[in-house]
């Protein structure tokens, strides 16, 4: 407990100190103002607009541009033949079966029965 004490009187002098310094010490001179603007700045106004004219019309009958337009009737996905889904079917069902990478008994390898 005396640390505790010691700090709150280092603490109590530290603030007292701040106060007498406070009053004894003289003012500075007054800090240099380099406009009399206070608060935000004014929004700013444009003067006039001037009237831009328009961008010209794209050329949109080169042939390239025709070439990338997208298609308004797509083709239809090709056939898919018998053996293809069934050769699909076989690989998802072999898909859903996986490996046991961990034998039965994991957790007791770790175990402290001295097996």
């Amino acid at each position: 407990m005396p640390a505790l004490t010691f700090l709150a009187v280092v603490g109590l002098m530290l603030v007292a100190m701040l106060f007498v310094a406070d009053k004894t010490l003289e003012n500075g001179p007054p800090p240099i103002v380099t406009n009399d603007r206070v608060g935000l700045p004014k929004p700013w106004h444009p003067g006039t607009i001037q009237a831009q004219t328009p961008a010209p019309a794209p050329d949109t009958t080169s042939q390239a541009i025709l070439a990338d337009q997208p298609k308004s009737s797509p083709e239809p996905p090709p056939k898919i033949s018998a053996a293809a889904r069934a050769a699909r079917a076989e690989a998802s069902q072999n898909r859903h079966a996986q490996p046991n990478y961990y034998p039965q008994n994991f957790f007791d390898r770790f175990s402290l029965r001295g097996d």
